[in-house]
């Protein structure tokens, strides 16, 4: 299921709910101050950690990264 981030309307709390794809926000309140008025927030996409045993991109790997200059 996706995580989808929330504003309340009322106070400004922002929050994250684990949703069904294709449902909508109608049913939440706002987990501070109670209020059932909240809007989807449109947030930036978040990448996982690297799988083992992948290193830096191509673009990273010639420009030296952290990890030293490729050899």
């Amino acid at each position: 299921m996706p995580l989808y981030e929330y504003s309340c309307r009322s106070c400004g709390e922002r929050f994250e709910i684990l949703q069904r794809l294709g449902e909508n926000g109608d049913h939440l309140a706002c987990p501070a101050c109670d209020h059932s008025e909240v809007e989807k927030v449109f947030s930036t996409f978040a990448a996982g950690a690297q799988s083992a045993g992948a290193g830096p991109g191509p673009a990273a790997q010639a420009a030296g990264c952290c990890r030293g200059t490729p050899t």
